[in-house]
């Protein structure tokens, strides 16, 4: 019952839209490995369609003839088929006098990629009509690509494997600028059949970066990125820094408080230096504040060294006090 509704769906749709027709040219269909093909192919004839009087080769060429399924004298005949299709195709008998040629293909196999395949219907008594000229890609899809990073050399490794053809490979920059590989991708065969392959890009100064793997015959593109994180200072780092600034702090104060300490000693304050007592002109005693060396002149003080001026202060009290004196007397 299926197929008969499959068989139903396929004419509609070949008449509807005729994929394949004898005046068309070589057109290209594709499939993935392990999935079934529906080659659709319909011929109008100009005359009834007469089962015991003609046959139907549904032909393939690939370095060699190729017979994917026959159809001769009203049956279907599998002495001539090729043995990698054998058990592996199917065709719509009863849609035969309809002019529905559609060949389904079962379990696709990379094999099949690239077999040139086409209908040859012979009528007796009546040349040979090629119809239908195709040509077959069979794609197998490629795993999720694995982005690998190296600190060391500052590089970034896209690497996958299991399909086919042959990839199409480019790495691309988080603005979409597409980079350039100092090296060629490696592409090997694998011994099933498909392709492995492997770039290495350099990401210095990039923070983001995409491998594209693009698979020419299904139009597939499987994209994976890598984006670097933002690294915190480590634990260690930031203890180092913290005693590197108490370290500065402890050794500014001391040389605060040894500053201050000089000074002090220099300069006492004026409440830790006794008062010198003079008197005035008019009989008035009066306080007098004994000098005091700012900083950097310790060696000299306007000029005199400060030997010469303590000499200089006792001669000035020794006068003032014998004017205190005669002023009594």
């Amino acid at each position: 019952m299926e197929k008969r509704i499959l068989s139903v769906f396929l004419f509609v749709f070949s008449v509807v839209f005729p994929l394949l027709h004898a005046s068309s040219g070589n057109l290209i269909v594709n499939g993935t490995r392990g999935s079934s093909l529906f080659w659709l192919c319909h011929h109008t004839f100009n005359e009834p369609f007469q089962p015991d009087k003609c046959s139907i080769f549904w032909q393939g060429y690939k370095g060699s003839d190729i017979v994917l399924h026959v159809y001769k004298n009203g049956q279907e005949e599998f002495h001539h088929q090729h043995e990698s299709f054998q058990n592996r195709t199917t065709i719509f008998l009863d849609q035969l006098p309809l002019g529905n040629f559609s060949l389904i293909i079962e379990k696709l196999m990379l094999q099949d990629d690239e077999i040139a395949v086409k209908v040859i219907f012979i009528s007796e008594g009546k040349p040979a009509k090629k119809l239908c000229q195709t040509t077959l890609y069979v794609a197998a899809p490629f795993q999720e690509p694995k982005i690998e990073i190296n600190q060391a050399e500052n590089t970034a490794t896209c690497s996958t494997k299991g399909g086919y053809p042959k990839p199409e490979l480019k790495w691309t920059s988080e603005d979409g600028r597409i980079l350039k590989l100092r090296k060629l991708p490696v592409i090997k065969k694998e011994n099933d059949g498909t392709y492995s392959v492997i770039s290495t890009v350099n990401i210095t100064g990039l923070n983001n970066v995409t491998c594209e793997i693009y698979n020419p015959t299904s139009k597939e593109t499987l994209r994976m990125s890598h984006k670097e994180p933002v690294t915190p200072p480590a634990t260690g780092t930031i203890i180092s820094i913290s005693i590197i600034i108490i370290i500065i702090i402890i050794i500014m104060t001391i040389i605060f408080f040894a500053v201050v300490i000089t000074l002090k000693a220099r300069c006492p304050l004026p409440w830790n230096v006794p008062a010198q007592r003079t008197q005035t002109t008019g009989g008035a005693s009066a306080e007098r504040e004994a000098p005091c060396a700012a900083p950097g002149q310790n060696e000299s003080y306007n000029g005199v060294s400060p030997r010469e001026n303590q000499a200089a202060y006792r001669r000035q009290n020794s006068v003032t006090n014998d004017s205190i004196a005669a002023n009594h007397d």
